[in-house]
């Protein structure tokens, strides 16, 4: 080892080349995603709506529930997730990627999941008394927004929510229209495990899902634009406790409290 016009001797460079290989095998490792230290807990984030740019890009996809397409490397990832009441880790590990084009959001999620658990199969069932990811989107009020959902086996739900908020923000009561279809979404699931079965470990269940904004009844934002909307989970293995799971946590009972939802801008 040379630095300058100065030679160090052996003994003194494994003083510095021993730190600096351990240095290089602890980068490698958070390079190689490998876990050096625990998902932070839920009460060391903010309290605030969390906020996310979504970038636009363009490129040709299948949908197919592969995420492999290049787009995909290029998208915000949403993650950690958290207990939703805003207390603990998740457990099980999820994300969510998202970008955009001149006609439609571009939604991907990744849920690890150890048992994976579903059996509806018809659209608008009660998906999430099972296993379920969970998209609230509103491009205006707070009190009307989408609410999509897709289940392991495939299921789709779509329904427009109506909230009464109270004067401190939070939600008094809300309705559902489901006679709302998003007539052309698109969505595919890929899972890596067996639906149904206990007896052994399953890793992931992936879903990719294109909503166009037509679907939602407004014309595609402009880069600058900030819609609101959250990301949500139930994990429901049946040897693992239940999980209820957000992207933004309300730290409240429920997931329908949009005054919690996080800040989607449309980047560039």
């Amino acid at each position: 080892m040379n630095t300058g016009n100065h030679t160090i001797p052996a003994a003194t460079r494994a003083l510095f080349v021993k730190p600096l290989l351990l240095a290089a095998v602890v980068l490698a490792a958070v390079g190689s995603g490998c876990a050096v230290t625990k998902p932070p807990d839920a009460a060391a984030i903010s309290s605030e709506p969390r906020r996310v740019v979504i970038p636009k890009l363009a490129g040709t996809l299948t949908i197919d529930g592969r995420l492999s397409e290049p787009a995909w490397r290029r998208a915000a990832v949403l993650k950690p997730f958290f207990p939703n009441r805003g207390e603990g880790r998740d457990s099980e590990g999820t994300e969510v990627r998202l970008w955009y084009d001149d006609a439609a959001l571009h939604i991907g999620w990744v849920c690890e999941d150890r048992d994976i658990q579903a059996t509806f199969t018809q659209r608008d069932s009660r998906f999430w008394d099972e296993e379920v990811a969970e998209f609230f989107l509103t491009p205006d009020k707070l009190e009307r927004y989408f609410e999509l959902q897709w289940n392991p086996l495939g299921g789709v739900f779509d329904a427009i929510i109506y909230n009464q908020l109270g004067p401190d923000g939070f939600s008094q009561k809300f309705t559902g229209d489901w006679s709302y279809t998003a007539k052309g979404m698109r969505s595919a699931v890929r899972v890596d495990g067996t639906v149904g079965n206990s007896a052994d470990t399953d890793r992931r269940w992936v879903v990719e899902a294109v909503v166009p904004f037509s679907d939602l009844g407004v014309p595609a934002p402009k880069p600058g634009d900030v819609w609101r909307g959250n990301f949500y989970r139930f994990s429901r293995g049946r040897n693992n406790p239940e999980l209820q799971l957000s992207w933004s946590p309300t730290r409240r009972p429920g997931f329908h409290e949009p005054s919690r939802f996080g800040y989607l801008e449309f980047g560039q």
